[in-house]
């Protein structure tokens, strides 16, 4: 199917989701009539008149691909979707919404010069919902605070949202594609001996895109930064003398993110280090075969930690019996984050706890307790996955003297502690049959 089918289908899907939602509700004696979805409005900073980034609201997006503030969708069950275009009149500011034909044949369009204006143009019924942050413009509009992003339509629409239509998958891939130009480019300025800040401008030309529309503050670290799990600063120095370079950095395509992590070596760098990245890298390879429909990602992330067990042994950095190291968690000490999360709207998409479409939590085991996605897999659920390995002081300085510590090679860690981590993700689509990689 071309664009314009995927997305005619997609809203198809739409559609019916909230109307099946709605229905559920009635019965549960939760009485809606119909769904206003609100994009969001801008603000600014504390004493000042500069405006922070706009970002739309996920359920509006959901919709359609509009990045604007002040947008608004309207659903009623068995008819067509209006867009409340709001296009203020300004001249501070660029203010035109690009109407593409592809996604705007799905909606009736109102034109509106001020989101109040709506008020207009809503139907006359009682039990009109809000989704959206901005509750007192809800408010302005006489729609109750109970309807006002009301917890079991949320949830049952959040749960919905980690099963994508072949319109986001799409998209998704797309945002895949676009960013794997930008790593190709970060690796060749890597190489070349580029500053952090040399190999993030060359992610972000490559892609073609400017640091504001990256999905997340691109992780560029090189050797012992990259052990800072979201390390947010760009060092301006020649990187001509660093061994290691961990790049994690997304794009986006129609609201749609991809999250990708890189981790490379110069060929001087520590042999066992080295050898670390392949193996991280095949662990997460194998980790992907894996992916099947019914699948706890629980399980998922189980095996990435029986996976780095085997590196650590492998490679002499633990000592003992496998047995006695997983007693004592070793494995957190170097891998302390979940295995993957839910990709969509948002990089860290939601529902990933929940067990079903009713908002009842799967909180993750104690042990692991970053773990983002504890969820039974099913087509249409797009997540990453990304096991890694680091040398992090902060986690292991506190085992030196302890039980845990007499376990672990320490003149080893100490010679890699200064090349930083390991992190290899992929953004997986499970199919009715297995995976698709949606990266490589």
């Amino acid at each position: 199917m071309n664009l314009s089918q995927l997305f005619q289908s997609h809203i198809s899907v739409m559609q019916s989701r909230y109307e099946e939602t709605l229905a559920l509700l009635q019965k549960e004696d939760i009485h809606i009539e119909a769904v206003l979805v609100h994009s969001g409005t801008e603000s600014v900073y504390f004493a000042d008149d500069n405006h922070v980034l706009f970002q739309a609201h996920a359920h509006f997006q959901h919709w359609l691909p509009v990045q604007r503030p002040d947008q608004m969708v309207l659903f009623q069950p068995n008819k067509r979707p209006v867009y409340f275009q709001v296009v203020p009149t300004d001249f501070w500011y660029e203010q035109t919404v690009n109407v593409e034909d592809w996604w705007a044949n799905s909606f009736d369009i109102v034109k509106l010069s001020d989101s109040n204006e709506v008020m207009d143009h809503l139907p006359k019924l009682r039990r009109i919902a809000f989704l959206g942050q901005n509750t007192a413009f809800a408010s302005s509009l006489g729609i109750p605070s109970q309807l006002q992003n009301e917890r079991h339509l949320c949830n049952r629409l959040d749960y919905c949202r980690s099963i994508k239509t072949d319109y986001e998958v799409s998209m998704v891939e797309q945002a895949n594609q676009k960013a794997m130009l930008g790593h190709q480019a970060a690796f060749d300025a890597f190489m070349g001996g580029g500053s952090e800040w040399g190999i993030h401008m060359s992610f972000l030309t490559a892609s073609e895109i400017i640091e504001s529309e990256s999905p997340y503050t691109n992780i560029v670290g090189l050797d012992e930064k990259s052990a800072i799990l979201h390390y947010q600063n760009k060092r301006r120095q020649s990187g001509m003398k660093s061994r290691v370079l961990l790049i994690d950095a997304g794009c986006k395509v129609n609201g749609y993110c991809s999250d990708i992590t890189r981790t490379y070596t110069r060929g001087d760098a520590h042999p066992v280090f080295t050898a670390l990245v392949a193996g991280v890298d095949q662990l997460q390879q194998d980790l992907v075969e894996q992916v099947v429909s019914g699948l706890s990602y629980t399980e998922l992330h189980n095996q990435a930690h029986e996976g780095v067990l085997d590196l650590l042994l492998e490679h002499d950095l633990c000592r003992g019996s496998r047995e006695e190291l997983k007693e004592k968690n070793a494995t957190a000490v170097f891998y302390p984050h979940g295995t993957g999360h839910l990709l969509g709207l948002q990089v860290h998409d939601v529902s990933g706890h929940f067990k079903d479409n009713t908002g009842v939590l799967a909180p993750p085991p104690e042990e692991h307790r970053f773990l983002r996605l504890t969820r039974k897999m099913e087509p249409g659920m797009v997540f990453t996955i990304e096991p890694g390995l680091y040398f992090i002081p902060v986690l292991l300085d506190p085992h030196r003297e302890d039980e845990l510590g007499k376990l672990m090679n320490w003149t080893l860690i100490d010679e890699l502690t200064r090349l930083g981590g390991i992190r290899v993700e992929d953004n997986i689509v499970v199919t009715q049959d297995g995976r698709r990689n949606l990266t490589r």
